[in-house]
């Protein structure tokens, strides 16, 4: 699971200024589209386990709207978390979206 959520924090750290500048809907959309394409990653990493599941939209908008809050609220003057830490925030932000649906938590 790491390898996906350093990419994409590296991802997020590089678009977190001009993230911020952007239409919030336009970063949303971009998060979510990173989503559906994780859903086509190898077991064991991304989102495998939802490929196919009809929710997977929905899901991907919420983990969207989600991680594209936390990448606006990044104080660019602020230490970036580790990856230890970011891969918790990440997954707790992912298995929030999850329990919404009704789907299987993420480990």
């Amino acid at each position: 699971m790491k390898p996906i959520i350093v990419s994409l924090l590296a991802i997020a750290a590089g678009l977190a200024a001009p993230a911020q500048a952007q239409d919030k809907k336009q970063a949303i959309e971009g998060y979510k589209d990173m989503c559906m394409q994780a859903a086509s990653m190898p077991k064991p990493y991304g989102e495998y386990d939802l490929k196919g599941n009809p929710k997977l939209d929905a899901y991907c908008g919420c983990f969207g709207a989600q991680f594209a809050e936390s990448v606006m609220k990044v104080d660019p003057k602020a230490k970036p978390p580790t990856a230890d830490e970011a891969t918790k925030r990440d997954l707790t932000m992912r298995n929030t979206c999850r329990q919404k649906l009704g789907l299987p938590l993420a480990k």
